[in-house]
């Protein structure tokens, strides 16, 4: 593969997406991935996109409501969400950090 990378989340630039959520992301031809990082009480309003989802949780809580159902996720645990699937986020004290990654799209998530 010609067009390998060697990412470092540390050297991206992370942009507030949501009041206390910031985000870097990276794209291939087939994948977008999002590291967000959410400070303690941020949330994320219920959306859906095309794209299908799974978000890992590397560190903190994000609790989760799934198609009206609740999931809380905790660090090392992770969730799919098939494209459509309506899904919010909130992170409790103590703020959380996640991989998001999706089927490709264009652009990141609309802040």
């Amino acid at each position: 593969m010609s067009d390998a990378q060697k990412i470092d989340w540390s050297e991206q630039d992370f942009t507030e997406v949501r009041p206390d959520i910031y985000g870097a992301t990276v794209h291939t031809p087939q994948l977008t991935a999002t590291l967000y990082r959410y400070g303690g009480g941020s949330s994320w309003e219920e959306h859906q996109h095309p794209q299908d989802q799974i978000t890992t949780v590397l560190e903190g809580v994000v609790d989760f409501v799934v198609d009206g159902g609740p999931v809380r996720l905790e660090a090392g645990q992770l969730a799919t969400l098939p494209g459509g699937t309506p899904h919010s986020a909130t992170v409790p004290d103590g703020g959380a950090i996640t991989l998001n990654v999706f089927t490709r799209r264009d652009r990141p998530p609309d802040a």
